[in-house]
């Protein structure tokens, strides 16, 4: 019984091997085509760019204005969170040539008197830009991901409140 067990165990295990060794000689194509990415991977890559597109908007307004630099560093390490949070959800590779597309930004009526309330508004903008473009997904995005969406544009919202608090204390 026992050399019966073994017998089938090497032939299981020789049954099993021979298309991987064959896939193996191929590549990753020797398994066939990879399946097309769903609406939602679309979805998940533009809320990954948003987020990297703030990410280097604070960035920049931090190397601009060192002074704001503690204030606005928690804002850019909740960023972060966010970003973690959107890559953890995408189960696909991001494709090689996909590079980040800055959120587009809305025109002022006002422009402000300082530098540093110049760099306040424009991530106000951002923000703002940011939490509408993360709502407009909503629609395509399956349940859990439309909740981690929605709570990331608020906020996105809520730092726009802050930053507009902020540039008028200024």
């Amino acid at each position: 019984m026992r050399a019966d067990l073994r017998r089938r165990s090497v032939l299981a295990a020789t049954v099993l091997a021979v298309p991987l060794a064959a896939a193996g000689c191929k590549g990753v194509g020797g398994l066939g085509t990879l399946p097309k990415a769903g609406p939602d991977v679309a979805v998940l890559r533009g809320a990954i760019g948003t987020e990297q597109a703030l990410i280097a908007r604070y960035r920049s307004a931090m190397a601009g204005s060192p002074g704001l630099a503690g204030m606005l560093g928690p804002l850019l390490a909740q960023h972060r969170e966010h970003l973690a949070r959107l890559r953890s959800m995408l189960i696909e590779p991001a494709s090689p040539s996909a590079t980040p597309r800055p959120a587009p930004s809305s025109s002022r009526s006002t422009v402000p008197g300082s530098p540093a309330a110049a760099t306040l508004a424009a991530l106000e903008t951002a923000e703002t830009d940011a939490a509408s473009s993360l709502a407009a997904r909503l629609a395509l995005a399956p349940p859990a991901l439309a909740q981690l969406l929605a709570s990331i544009a608020a906020s996105e919202a809520s730092h726009a409140l802050f930053l507009r608090t902020h540039e008028a204390a200024g």
